[in-house]
């Protein structure tokens, strides 16, 4: 059971320190282009935890409805499980590796390989 809850709770716990290191960051000096980009990666973090804040509810919504109505309220969780596997791989394996280059502009950011 903890196990699946930590599974849950894991993206918030990541976006939560992210949105803490931007706001150190947006403190220190910098030009004003790195406090825009840094301002962009606020709203991505804030965004990012209200669409997996979405999957999670309507997750345990039709967790709880399946029960009520019949076993296929089980089906919404073949959409919502694959999207937050989808969004915590994004969240990953592509948002925290380019941070930085995104911070400091570094064009070799757009390579995918």
């Amino acid at each position: 059971m903890n196990g699946i809850l930590n599974w849950f709770v894991e993206p918030y716990i990541i976006g939560v320190s992210e949105l803490k290191y931007l706001a150190r960051l947006k403190k220190e000096p910098a030009s004003k282009d790195k406090k825009s980009r840094i301002a962009q990666l606020q709203y991505f973090n804030i965004l990012f935890m209200a669409v997996y804040s979405v999957f999670a509810l309507a997750s345990v919504a039709y967790i709880v409805l399946s029960f009520i109505v019949v076993w296929y309220g089980f089906a919404v969780l073949v959409v919502t499980i694959p999207m937050m596997v989808l969004a915590k791989t994004v969240q990953k394996n592509r948002y925290l590796k380019r941070r930085d280059a995104f911070l400091s502009g570094d064009p070799s950011m757009i390579k995918y390989n």
